[in-house]
């Protein structure tokens, strides 16, 4: 057997990789690669709530435009709904008072045709007493034509 005596030299500076060095040189690694992966992460997080934030304001200020413009158009609507029942309500007076020119004309033609007949048989009856006065004074007889 041989003997073997170990000496131990002065190390040169440098670094010397032994495995428990490269265990923690990997673990330091992959916590910072870790840790680079949950700042993206979160950065990426508060990107989008930054843009859907900017998005929430837009739309607000498109729905308060729209909401503007809802009323205007309620306005226009009662508006015109105004000027409809005032057309209608003119249209009811005038459809009345043509509706009574119309029955009052009925009734005046009524009148003046009862009224004409009337003067008629009191003409006609005027007639036949003439008739008789001359027919017994004079023989005087009409004749009827027709035609």
């Amino acid at each position: 057997m041989k003997q073997v005596i170990a000496v131990n030299t002065p190390t040169q500076p440098g670094v010397t990789l032994t495995l428990e060095t490269t265990s923690i040189f990997l673990g330091i690694l992959v916590s910072l690669s870790m840790l680079v992966g949950i700042a993206i992460k979160m950065v990426s997080k508060f990107n989008a709530i930054t843009n859907d934030i900017r998005d929430l304001r837009e739309d607000l200020n498109n729905h308060e435009q729209l909401l503007q413009q809802t009323k205007i158009l309620q306005k226009d609507v009662c508006g015109l709904d105004k000027k409809f029942d005032i057309h209608l309500q003119d249209y009811v007076n005038y459809k009345d008072a043509t509706l009574l020119a119309i029955n009052g004309n009925k009734e005046l033609i009524q009148h003046k045709a009862e009224k004409a007949e009337n003067y008629f048989k009191e003409t006609k009856g005027d007639i036949k007493d003439i008739q008789g006065f001359l027919n017994k004074q004079q023989n005087f007889r009409i004749r009827n034509e027709q035609c």
